[in-house]
């Protein structure tokens, strides 16, 4: 393994789903290393990303080089749509599981497959995993109580997972390997550097969340739905910091998180842009996949495209038709 590691690049996506951006991006890179130093083309391993129907183009694309393509991934699947196309498909939703078994947990126990003499290294990784996707897996206790013995309190993960989202926002498209290393405290060589860099990056993702809460709370609007469920709406355009962090989507989760804690009740969390929408739920029934399928009989004229998880998403639509796709999705959750 050591010897194939030079041969692996990281390439960070930020879409829910394989753009063509992105693939033409990774294609060039491909070709341009086989035409200049003679490498061959590489094998694609998608990972916590890549099993919709939006993916489909890029992986067409991919074709045309005969490059071969896995997926290891745990939001809910078109496995019809991309099947075909992939030489294997890693995802809980094939097996009667869900999206709580979570892309990292799957990625360390295919990690020690290949490479058995980093399991030690790796025993808090999944629990990192796992609270920071919010699974409520039974596997997560165990995964937990193997991080404690390995030395990481519950809190220790929470923050390095804090640490990797800050650090991950600025790398944007960038690798990040000894950074993002170093936060996760996997090939570092130094332990009191981990603890200092998540110390920091966690204490100013705090620092930066609650600066946008602050900005955002009076503009946030309310309303009782016919099944009970609080609805929350917020202007991210107008009402969010821009451009800095959090994103949109973490922007959302942590309002939703707020109003969670606040009401005890069921609770839907809408943040939207000119063109985009972030959804989260807790103790509602959705299925964000199927309301974009939806959504896309109803409104034709709206570009709608996106998905998730079938509680947590994000859609986009066009600019001009924000208010029709807004409502709309709200008399679908009501």
């Amino acid at each position: 393994p050591d010897a194939a590691r030079p041969l692996c690049e990281r390439l960070p996506s930020k879409a829910p789903y394989y753009e063509m951006e992105d693939v033409t991006r990774d294609l060039n890179f491909a070709l341009e290393g086989r035409a200049r130093h003679g490498q061959k083309l590489p094998f694609l391993l998608m990972l916590d990303n890549g099993s919709t129907e939006e993916d489909v183009p890029a992986y067409e694309n991919l074709t045309h080089y005969d490059i071969p393509i896995a997926v290891v991934d745990h939001h809910h699947p078109d496995p019809e749509a991309v099947e075909p196309l992939l030489d294997a498909h890693v995802n809980p939703y094939l097996h009667d599981e869900d999206y709580r078994i979570t892309t990292g947990m799957m990625c360390v126990e295919l990690a020690r497959l290949i490479d058995p003499s980093i399991t030690e290294e790796l025993e808090h990784v999944p629990a990192v995993a796992g609270l920071s996707d919010r699974s409520k897996a039974e596997a997560m206790d165990d995964y937990v109580d193997l991080a404690a013995e390995a030395g990481y309190e519950k809190s220790d993960l929470l923050d390095i997972g804090e640490a990797l989202d800050y650090a991950a926002h600025w790398l944007r498209y960038s690798e990040g390997k000894t950074l993002v290393n170093d936060a996760l405290n996997v090939g570092c060589e130094d332990e009191a550097r981990h603890e200092e860099l998540v110390e920091f990056l966690a204490e100013r993702a705090e620092r930066d969340v609650d600066r946008q809460l602050a900005a955002l709370d009076d503009h946030v609007e309310h309303e009782r739905l016919a099944s009970g469920a609080h609805l929350y709406r917020i202007d991210l355009d107008e009402y969010a910091h821009r451009f800095t962090y959090p994103a949109p989507g973490k922007t959302t989760g942590e309002l939703h998180d707020t109003r969670v804690k606040e009401t005890g009740d069921p609770v839907i969390t809408i943040g939207y842009g000119p063109d985009f929408c972030v959804l989260r739920s807790d103790g509602v029934r959705l299925d964000i996949p199927n309301m974009v399928t939806e959504l896309n009989e109803e409104l034709p004229e709206a570009g709608v495209s996106g998905g998730g998880h079938l509680v947590v998403g994000s859609i986009k639509f066009v600019k001009g038709r924000r208010g029709a796709v807004i409502e709309t999705l709200v008399e679908k959750m009501a």
